[in-house]
């Protein structure tokens, strides 16, 4: 066990933490089963890994943390904690586009793709389809980045919605205003996995576009708390508590029998854990 005894790191974010005593996760809702409010608190697997990770923090300096919670917009996730509003990103985080200029990830804990969500009554199942319709896509999220190359590379006429939260995309695909709404494929099936009228609606059964990763972020100086993050997941794979998490989140119900998304583990986080576990 590590001691904290004053010591001044290298890593404001670090020293913040154990001097206040405290650590504030940022976290965005309506993102099952990553991260939604559930019996009136942040629930979901990447809640559950950053809180493993707030106590490892607690092991290695032997100390005690106030954790904070801050809800925020997803289309806001990455300035939080650019501007050091937030500690860690505990949130739908893929490392893509230029994100990693502002904010510095994790290895992954999870990986997926795009997916487009649509009504069967519009008949739009892939990207040369999506042409001459509206679709809805989070602010600055990298669907909106994909699509704008879309419309740029192959003169698709898609018209782009930006939204600021997953469920308000939800909504206004529900509502008749856009005729699909693009999103990351796992927030997709929890959000159907929980729908009554999920019969209505469909998705590509691939996917498109490039396989994302997901990881937590921090702030772009945040060495030390990098480390402690990355050994944290590691030390999860070799042993079976990646597992446990995962099976409770993805492959048990939810909030009600009929309620689980169902959704295997990727190839790619099979081939983590096997990594990892040989070392």
């Amino acid at each position: 066990m590590m001691l904290f005894c004053g010591n001044v790191f290298a890593d404001p974010v670090l020293n913040k933490i154990l001097s206040t005593h405290s650590i504030t996760l940022a976290w965005v809702d309506n993102t099952r089963p990553i991260a939604w409010q559930l019996n009136n608190k942040p629930s979901g697997m990447v809640i559950d890994i950053c809180l493993d990770v707030v106590q490892s923090i607690e092991k290695r300096y032997n100390t005690k943390l106030d954790v904070k919670w801050i809800k925020i917009p997803a289309a806001a996730r990455f300035e939080v904690i650019s501007h050091n509003q937030a500690d860690v990103l505990c949130a739908v985080a893929a490392n893509s586009g230029q994100r990693h200029k502002i904010v510095k990830f994790s290895i992954p804990w999870f990986y997926t793709k795009m997916n487009i969500l649509t009504k069967k009554s519009e008949q739009v199942l892939n990207e040369e389809l999506l042409s001459g319709h509206t679709v809805g896509v989070i602010s600055g999220g990298t669907a909106a980045l994909e699509l704008a190359k879309m419309n740029e590379n192959y003169n698709y006429s898609i018209s782009v919605k930006l939204v600021r939260d997953f469920n308000d995309g939800f909504d206004l695909l529900a509502d008749g205003h856009i005729s699909a709404f693009i999103t990351d494929d796992v927030i997709i099936r929890g959000k159907l996995a929980e729908m009554p009228n999920k019969e209505d609606y469909q998705i590509n059964a691939s996917g498109f576009g490039n396989t994302l990763e997901y990881g937590l972020a921090v702030d772009k100086n945040a060495d030390e708390m990098e480390e402690i993050i990355n050994t944290n997941i590691k030390t999860m794979f070799a042993t079976k508590r990646f597992d446990e998490l995962y099976n409770k989140w993805f492959m048990s119900p939810l909030t009600s029998p009929d309620d689980i998304v169902q959704l295997p583990m990727s190839q790619q986080l099979i081939n983590d854990k096997l990594r990892y576990q040989l070392r």
